[in-house]
């Protein structure tokens, strides 16, 4: 998963859990509110300068 330019977190569903994933290969716990999800990408983002969490596209 490692891009090597920057970093991308997206935030990922699966069932009722959500998690920020990183494509430099960092992920967050699991977790059942998207909103502490969200913010786990954005700190990890914070601490790296990149931009912040994408939302997942509507299916």
């Amino acid at each position: 998963m490692g891009s090597g330019g920057g970093h991308r977190v997206e935030i990922s569903e699966r069932g009722s859990f959500v998690s920020a994933v990183c494509s430099c290969g960092w992920f967050a716990p699991a977790r059942r509110a998207r909103d502490r999800a969200r913010r786990d990408g954005a700190q990890h983002l914070a601490e790296q300068g990149g931009p912040g969490p994408q939302r997942p596209a509507a299916v």
